[in-house]
């Protein structure tokens, strides 16, 4: 059955008699199409609102991707820094590394004490720590320490640094605990 036929049979019925004569069929189809074309224009704009919420939602959404891929990268960068300067550490250990580091700066008559901790083997790297004492250390021999820790060509990290004042005013006495990271 088709929609005219339906809709003739539908006005046939005794009920709508009354409404379709005050009406007049002249008036009843428009009447029919206006609101056929207002229900389409209503649901038009709603099916164009949940797009627009889409499209909001979308664009959090990579913006938030956008983040995490940043973060990623900046991660990346720095395993990387990381893998290369462990790689660039001496095979030696870390006493060879921390004697040419001291011997270079002048301070190997201070190091009071120099003792190795322990080795870790984690994913194809490995860790060495020493303890270090150093008696008599003034503010400026201790900025360049840091610094040269810090900057050194291999991966050499401080894990606890500990200052004391010496007896002596101007003098400092420093324990250090490092790390010597290299490749196995």
């Amino acid at each position: 059955m088709d929609i005219r036929t339906y809709i003739e049979k539908l006005l046939e019925r005794p009920e709508l008699q009354g409404i379709v004569r005050k009406i007049g069929r002249q008036r009843l189809l428009p009447a029919a199409a206006l609101l056929a074309l207002l229900v389409l224009a209503v649901s038009l704009l709603a099916a164009r609102g949940a797009a627009g919420r889409r499209l909001s939602n979308d664009k959090k959404t990579e913006a938030r991707i956008e983040e995490v891929s940043r973060q990623y990268l900046a991660l990346r960068a720095d395993r990387d820094e990381f893998v290369r300067r462990a790689a660039l550490s001496p095979s030696q250990g870390i006493l060879k590394a921390v004697d040419d580091i001291f011997t270079g700066m002048g301070l190997k008559g201070k190091i009071a004490t120099l003792k190795s901790l322990d080795t870790v083997h984690i994913n194809g790297l490995t860790s060495e720590q020493a303890q270090i004492a150093l008696k008599q250390v003034n503010l400026n021999e201790t900025v360049n320490l840091l610094y040269k820790i810090e900057n050194a060509p291999m991966m050499l990290t401080i894990r606890q640094a500990e200052f004391k004042n010496s007896f002596s005013a101007p003098a400092l006495d420093i324990r250090l605990e490092l790390a010597l990271t290299r490749k196995k």
